[in-house]
């Protein structure tokens, strides 16, 4: 059994169709279509069947993937306890960071990763919606995701989850609005209000439903647009409310926008750090993984940004009106 052909069978069933799968391994179609055959031939089992115009994985083909991702599994954890011996470490790093979470972590991150001698840390810009976020894990060692919904939502596709912090997510108001005379924010106080959102499927989205249930009246999305910073742009314009990040948020309220917490429902979103688990058992790659636990929590720990964010607003309304 060549594992080389069982790599492809795992490629085809994270990627699902012929096409991405030699695209992602860097050969022909035809070299994939192949390959599949011939380990079907030693094997005697049909592993792939024709589905429309494309392909699909059997029961067997199915098991065998698995069988062929715990196998890469094993050989990295084997790899990581010769490097130990022989001080040979993967040298070069790709992950996926979303735009809050660069923001967060990225400059302190690339502080520590130059701790690793030889170490080339390459950070790319992904921002899908929450589904995209495992996919994401084929083409990168590190994808950096959030959800509304806890850290369960990847850890049900079979992928090693580092939780790296939980943030809270606050309304944003134009300054001397007249909620901002409020410590903390309802669904009902907010719901008649125009609202700068998000795209269907994007966390801040999520909140912005549940306060339609909680408060059992539909708001007005007067704009959608998936980009922070825009959104505070256009609150600080006064044309509506929007949910943002606190962490990020909070060194930005210069810009003309408060924060209020929302209470009585949830509206916080888990950032978490996600990796194949044989990508996740490589040495180098577990101590940026660590690494990035530890910017996480330095960031958590910052002060003020563990607090309601009322007593900075209240102070950049008063500065607005001097």
């Amino acid at each position: 059994m060549d594992f080389k052909r069982l790599r492809i069978l795992r490629e085809l069933s994270e990627r699902g169709t012929v096409g991405a799968t030699a695209e992602a391994l860097k050969v022909t179609p035809s070299a994939v279509s192949q390959q599949l055959k011939t380990l079907q031939q030693e094997l005697g089992v049909v592993l792939v069947e024709k589905s429309g115009r494309g392909v699909r994985l059997t029961e067997a083909g199915l098991a065998m993937a698995g069988a062929a991702a715990d196998l890469s599994t094993a050989v990295a954890r084997a790899e990581a306890t010769i490097d130990l011996y022989r001080h040979g470490r993967q040298t070069h790093v790709r992950a996926a960071f979303f735009p809050s979470a660069a923001e967060m972590f990225l400059p302190g991150l690339l502080h520590r990763t130059k701790e690793i001698d030889g170490l080339h840390f390459e950070a790319h810009f992904q921002d899908p919606a929450v589904a995209g976020f495992a996919g994401l894990t084929a083409d990168y060692d590190i994808v950096i995701a959030h959800s509304v919904d806890g850290a369960d939502v990847f850890a049900r596709r079979g992928l090693t989850v580092v939780p790296l912090l939980e943030e809270p997510l606050d309304v944003a108001l134009p300054v001397g609005h007249p909620l901002a005379e409020k410590e903390a924010l309802t669904a009902a106080d907010v719901v008649a209000y125009p609202w700068m959102g998000m795209p269907e499927g994007f966390p801040f989205d999520t909140v912005v439903r549940r306060i339609e249930l909680q408060a059992d009246t539909p708001v007005f999305r007067a704009q959608l647009f998936p980009d922070l910073r825009v959104l505070e742009a256009l609150v600080s314009a006064g044309h509506g409310l929007t949910v943002l990040p606190r962490f990020t948020a909070l060194r930005n309220q210069d810009r003309g926008f408060v924060l209020r917490p929302l209470e009585g429902l949830e509206a916080s979103r888990i950032i978490v750090a996600l990796a194949r688990p044989d990508v996740a058992a490589r040495t180098t790659i577990q101590l940026v993984l660590a690494m990035l636990v530890a910017e996480a929590q330095s960031v958590a720990a910052a002060p003020g940004l563990s607090d309601p964010p009322h007593d900075e607003g209240q102070n950049q309304e008063r500065r607005s009106k001097m």
